[in-house]
């Protein structure tokens, strides 16, 4: 009341006021029911033609290097075009009413009605099967589909294929992914998309980081491969529209490290209007890159394993293995396996041949065999029977005369009970260190049974043969080796004659000869191995401090005495120098150049079937090096060689001189950091 009794007063301005207030009253009124009344269809068709996206943003996976800091793993940017298949379905409800069947009906009334209607002609769908309409609705959805991959493929003048069943294969099960119809856009193909194709509904240019491997197979068991992947961190938001590919490590230091690599995924919410451009987009959970990864692996040193493996698979192919290892800090410097394959193809397998997979299953090429497959070892195992046997006593210069094969007088043999026992080595007198560089089974044989079982055993169990080395990669298996319980049940003489070679209750892995070849090298450490030297922070996290995994970590110890870690690792030596040896010829030149002395020992396994029939041969060389002050170990194993000596000596030989290379390359300063 008292606003009115102010506006009765003769004030001129006061009432100018009051009128401006009032037309602007109405002004605004007027305004909302313009917008709630008279324009509300227009907004409602706007908004409807808007698309909010709740999108998952991949991490940056973590890179991976060697321990010169060459780049194994490591990742580039892609951009793809793909389809959001939510945003077509409207195209979909229209194309399936389009290409449904209609049939015409017509209705006759009655006469009396007749003058007043008439006759009545009118379609409508026709009635079809559950079956029949199923049909209908993925011919509607393959037409939208394909006549968008068609603009697609003209607008960027690239062909493109629509596969139906791959089509329908992602909208049964990854509806909430968009589907990838042209992959790693070149420039010249983004510039195009921008120009042309950018504003049509439901299609999109994502920029997506992709998993890349410079080296291309180069330590390609070692660094494992990825598979595609849902899988949600760990307190992240379940509900997502949409989620870009992401991937996960299945094998090799990719799974065994997948946490740190990974990072941690992010969120982000995008508004797109009716032409498909993005209006707001706004980041509420930035992704964190993955920490990166330092091998304890050399690139030049596995190069120069993998070319040696190679150039043996020239006159046929070659399934081996081939692993170096420091001696003292257990790091491992390289591991190779052939046939080998390139981990990119489980990143984008588009990139790759059809039959790609197809001959990586022929040859069990993702099989690491330096780690993942049993091998008897034949003669690379007596020098463990030597410790045994020169523990118990033996006396190295003592000689035993080696009889004659009865089925052949230029071999030796030995009997065990009734069986006889071929040897490899010629009948004659043989003390340790002749019968160790002829690999004579008889010798070993007879010491062995004199030495007992237990021991052997004993011995075996100290380098943890039959047991895995607990490498994280899902590439490892234990092997097998006689435990005390095994012994108590029915074990025979024979069956520890069959242990003295190598053959019989045992099966081994490269990698546990490389840890065996290091005890014999280092003064008896048993070392675990070890793969990765540490993870370092991202480069986007420089707060964080790397994490470092101690080396020369030791498992057991053989506890022998160093006189017969000498005596053996003289036999050893003789077995490249001496002109006997069965690796003297792969070893002959370095004599004259006094470049490296290697100590060791090679070895050829049979493959018998149940029928004791030989189907097939493990070759082997176990060595270390250089004699004076052991650095290095070296086994190489090749499956069906002619024999250690002849096959896998000078392949371990092109190892050999790749380390060489290596030590010489080295400053003074950097060999003294590198040994402490």
């Amino acid at each position: 009341m008292l606003i009115f009794d102010q506006l009765r007063r003769n004030d001129p301005a006061l009432r100018l006021l009051a009128l401006g207030i009032f037309l602007g009253l109405v002004t605004l009124g007027a305004g909302l029911w313009w917008v709630q009344i008279v324009s509300y269809r227009d907004y409602q068709a706007n908004l409807e033609t808007q698309a909010f996206r709740t999108i998952r943003i991949p991490a940056v996976r973590g890179k991976i290097m060697d321990q010169n800091g060459a780049t194994l793993a490591d990742n580039v940017p892609t951009f793809n075009v793909s389809l959001y298949l939510e945003e077509l379905k409207d195209q979909f409800r229209e194309e399936y009413a389009r290409i449904r069947p209609r049939e015409v009906v017509t209705n006759n009334p009655p006469a009396w009605k007749f003058w007043a209607s008439g006759s009545q002609v009118r379609t409508q769908a026709t009635r079809l099967k559950r079956d029949q309409l199923d049909v209908l609705y993925w011919e509607a959805r393959f037409r939208v589909a394909s006549n968008a991959v068609a603009k697609i493929s003209s607008d960027l003048n690239k062909p493109l294929s629509f596969n139906p069943a791959t089509f329908k294969r992602h909208y049964l099960t990854r509806l909430a992914l968009p589907y990838p119809v042209a992959e790693r856009l070149t420039p010249a193909e983004i510039a195009r998309f921008e120009e042309k194709t950018s504003s049509t509904r439901g299609v999109d240019l994502e920029i997506q980081s992709t998993r890349n491997y410079p080296q291309t197979n180069t330590a390609a068991h070692l660094l494992g491969h990825l598979r595609q992947s849902d899988e949600l961190d760990e307190g992240e938001p379940s509900v997502f529209d949409y989620r870009l590919p992401d991937f996960r490590g299945v094998t090799g230091v990719e799974f065994a490290y997948d946490s740190e690599l990974h990072g941690r995924a992010g969120a982000k919410s995008v508004l797109v209007n009716n032409l498909g451009y993005r209006q707001t987009e706004n980041t509420w959970s930035p992704a964190e890159p993955g920490r990166d990864v330092v091998m304890t692996l050399d690139l030049q040193v596995q190069l120069a394993a993998e070319r040696a493996l190679q150039n043996a698979a020239a006159a046929k192919p070659v399934r081996g293995a081939a692993v170096v290892m420091d001696v003292n800090t257990g790091d491992i410097l390289a591991m190779a396996s052939e046939p080998s394959f390139d981990p990119g193809f489980f990143v984008n397998r588009r990139a790759f041949p059809p039959g790609y997979y197809n001959q990586l299953q022929t040859v069990n090429a993702e099989k690491n065999r330096a780690t993942q497959e049993n091998y008897r070892p034949g003669s690379i195992f007596k020098p463990i029977v030597a410790l045994a046997c020169l523990e118990s006593g033996l006396d190295p210069d003592d000689t035993y005369k080696v009889q004659p094969y009865t089925r052949n007088a230029g071999l030796g043999g030995i009997f065990v009970g009734r069986r006889e026992i071929r040897d490899t080595a010629p009948p004659g007198d043989y003390n340790f260190r002749r019968a160790l560089i002829h690999s004579s089974n008889a010798y070993f044989i007879h010491y062995g049974l004199r030495a007992g079982v237990d021991r052997i055993a004993e011995m075996g169990r100290r380098l943890h043969l039959g047991e895995r080395s607990e490498l994280g990669t899902r590439q490892e298996i234990s092997g097998t080796f006689p435990d005390q319980r095994r012994i108590s049940r029915g074990w025979t003489d024979g069956d520890t004659a069959n242990l003295c070679i190598g053959q019989g209750y045992i099966d081994v892995t490269p990698l546990q000869m490389t840890v065996v070849a290091s005890a014999l090298a280092n003064g008896g450490k048993v070392l675990w191995p070890r793969l990765v030297a540490r993870v370092d922070p991202s480069a986007f996290d420089p707060t964080s401090q790397p994490t470092t995994f101690p080396s020369g970590r030791v498992r057991d110890q053989l506890s022998v005495r160093a006189s017969t870690l000498r005596i053996l690792g003289e036999a050893m030596l003789a077995d490249t120098e001496d002109p006997e040896g069965t690796a003297y010829h792969a070893f002959r030149n370095w004599q004259h150049q006094k470049v490296m002395r290697v100590c060791g020992k090679t070895g050829t396994a049979q493959i018998q079937n149940e029928r004791n029939q030989t189907i097939g041969l493990t070759t082997w060389f176990l060595s270390f090096a250089p004699y004076e002050n052991p650095r290095y170990a070296v086994v190489v194993m090749v499956e069906n060689g002619s024999s250690g000596g002849g096959t896998c000596a000078p392949l371990a030989r092109q190892i050999y001189d790749a380390l060489v290379t290596r030590d010489q390359s080295r400053t003074p300063r950097q060999s003294v950091a590198h040994a402490n």
